[in-house]
């Protein structure tokens, strides 16, 4: 600790009221003051005057204490004799015993000097130093057991201190639980006021509480609203005047004010409330603005029969604080919607015209003058939707029977021309078909040359059927085995039918394996919103960009719009198909992109809020509004 701290401390006058010639009490009052004290300054002061006059030969003692929230400074407790000393012969001592840690003596000009440390496991919270008449070196350790042995007296004195803050703000976390609670609990405007004054003149060491509330309406004045211990009241009395004129000009200033009868006693007395005080008659008075994020609430008026400490400006700050909220809550759940509305329109007014809020303003004024130009200024209304090309003419390889796919040498994206291998079927099942179905045409053709040779009419005709449906059956084995094969119907690029992953996977008859697109011609295909379909039409033009080329826009112009809507994630689309009317190298079957078809010339606001407008209006229809 530094040593002008601690010397500075030394020097402070000590509590309470000394006056010259004031004689200590004898031993049983000591005593009973030690055992019944209230307060670490009524401790110190009779365990010091007990222990000089025990030890003996004592000229002067002094206990520092380290004051409460300050980890440097140390303030006196007790002085002994309690007439004018000067205690600035005990700061060496005092400083050294503190930073050392451990009992210390110093010779003086006739005397001795001892002080010791007060400590509370490792840490120092306090010091005592005493100048005694210099007896030898005897009487002098003897003194220093003592000192060792009574300071034990004092080494409860911090938890003696922290048990004390802790009740008081149990106690003040109850009053303002309490208050809460209470205004909660009220239904009428007036029985709230009325709680709250009432609680805090009881609850707090004030005469009267004075609670004003703000009217609603585009003035906002305030009122008186209730004082405490009244069940009526004037207003036009002298005293309340005083009262509402201070709380008014809290709620101008912003801030709490004070004020004293006396100028002399508080520097920063208001003089309003200082008035106030005056017609009052009391001794001070807080008044505290009650405000919330949306505007003020009302004002609270306390008047004192003593001086306002610090302790006590925070605390009923923090109860203003945390009642205005509430308190607001309680006034505005009974007021109508029209009400709120009116007092959210007169509050934008007044900060409108008033001088605060310049940047706010400014804002306010580009934004008005940016909607005035979107509402007048014509631009392009565009409907954007998802893109797809595709070819112009979109040729399918369908499965030729039910069987197994054994080769798929052919993927998307792979250029083809016509005739080429894009797939073969597993055709051993047709081969043996195919084989059974010769064999029977050729013993059908045997039976027929034998019925010949015997010159059976009836026997001929029989063997010539046989003989056509055996060839029948062998003619279809073979187309079949020939289809087994599957080859591309044009010159072009595959766009759809990956059969890699599915060799040997069965597939049915008909289904869809490849489709083939011709490079040489393509359209482009939008999927436009339900909510937007509307505004396209055949003719119109518009611009699509495909992710692959995203530095290249290709005009299009619509050429049919689908009137059957399409399920596609989770919305409805209608299918769009439009022309491209330019060379489009770079571009291939399946790309996706964005396209723009431009509807029209409509307002810059229109085409920012049409959709928001539509929603609404819908919406409010869908509820019978």
């Amino acid at each position: 600790m530094p040593r002008k701290t601690l010397a500075a401390a030394a020097n402070v006058a000590h509590p309470g009221p000394v006056t010259e010639g004031a004689e200590i009490p004898p031993h049983a009052d000591l005593w009973s003051q030690l055992s019944s004290a209230k307060s670490a300054a009524q401790l110190c002061t009779a365990w010091l005057a007990l222990f000089c006059e025990w030890v003996g030969g004592a000229r002067c003692g002094l206990v520092l204490l380290r004051e409460t929230g300050d980890s440097e400074r140390f303030a006196p407790a007790a002085v002994w004799p309690s007439t004018g000393v000067d205690l600035s012969v005990l700061v060496d001592v005092a400083q050294s015993a503190l930073s050392e840690g451990r009992g210390v003596t110093r010779p003086a000009e006739g005397a001795v000097q001892c002080a010791y440390p007060l400590t509370v496991g490792s840490a120092s919270f306090g010091v005592v130093a005493i100048q005694l008449t210099a007896r030898g070196d005897a009487a002098l350790s003897q003194a220093m057991r003592l000192l060792h042995w009574g300071a034990g007296w004092l080494a409860a004195l911090p938890d003696q201190r922290e048990l004390a803050e802790r009740g008081q703000r149990l106690e003040r976390l109850a009053l303002l639980q309490d208050l809460l609670l209470g205004m909660l609990a009220e239904q009428r405007s007036d029985d709230v006021a009325r709680w709250v004054v009432n609680h805090l003149a009881q609850s707090l060491p004030c005469r009267t509480a004075m609670l004003g509330l703000v009217r609603p309406g585009p003035r906002g004045r305030l009122r008186l609203a209730m004082v405490s211990g009244s069940a009526g009241f004037d207003r036009t009395a002298n005293v309340l005047a005083r009262g509402s004129e201070a709380m008014r000009a809290a709620l101008a200033n912003e801030r709490p004010l004070r004020g004293a009868s006396d100028t002399s006693s508080n520097e920063q007395a208001d003089p309003v409330v200082r008035e106030y005080c005056r017609e009052a008659g009391s001794r001070a008075a807080l008044v505290l603005p009650l405000s919330t994020p949306s505007g003020p609430v009302g004002a609270l008026l306390l008047d004192f029969d003593r001086e306002i400490d610090a302790d006590l400006v925070q605390f009923t700050m923090a109860v203003a604080a945390a009642a205005a909220p509430c308190l607001g809550a309680q006034l505005g759940a009974r007021r109508s919607i029209g009400a709120h509305l009116l007092d959210s329109a007169a509050s934008t007014a007044r900060m409108m015209a008033g001088p605060r809020h310049p940047g706010l303003k400014l804002l306010g004024g580009l934004t008005l003058l940016g909607l005035a130009l979107a509402a007048v200024l014509p631009v392009d209304d565009r409907v954007s939707a998802p893109a797809t090309v595709e070819g112009r003419v979109q040729r399918s390889a369908v499965a030729p029977f039910d069987g197994y796919v054994i080769e798929a040498p052919m993927k998307p994206g792979d250029s083809v021309r016509r005739g080429d291998i894009l797939a073969r079927m597993d055709d051993r099942d047709l081969q043996l078909e195919e084989s059974r179905s010769r064999a029977a045409a050729e013993v059908a053709e045997r039976k027929l040359q034998e019925a010949l040779a015997r010159g059976e009419a009836v026997a001929v005709r029989v063997a010539e059927a046989e003989r056509d449906e055996a060839g029948a059956a062998h003619d279809l084995a073979q187309d079949r085995l020939a289809r087994a094969v599957i080859t591309s119907p044009l010159d072009g690029l595959i766009v759809k039918g990956d059969l890699s992953q599915q060799i040997g996977a069965p597939v049915e008859q008909g289904k869809v394996l490849f489709e083939v697109a011709p490079t040489s011609g393509w359209r482009v295909v939008l999927h436009v919103d339900e909510r937007d379909v509307a505004r396209v039409t055949q003719g119109m033009t518009g611009e699509v960009v495909f992710v692959g080329l995203p530095g290249e826009r290709f005009s299009i112009r619509v050429s049919k719009v689908s009137p059957v809507a399409q399920a596609e994630e989770g919305r409805n689309a209608f299918r769009v198909e439009a022309d491209v009317s330019q060379r489009t190298a770079g571009v291939l079957p399946g790309m996706e992109g964005v396209g723009r078809v431009i509807t029209g010339r409509r307002s810059l606001l229109w085409v920012a809020l049409h959709r928001l407008i539509d929603g609404v209006r819908f919406g409010a229809w869908s509820w019978g509004l």
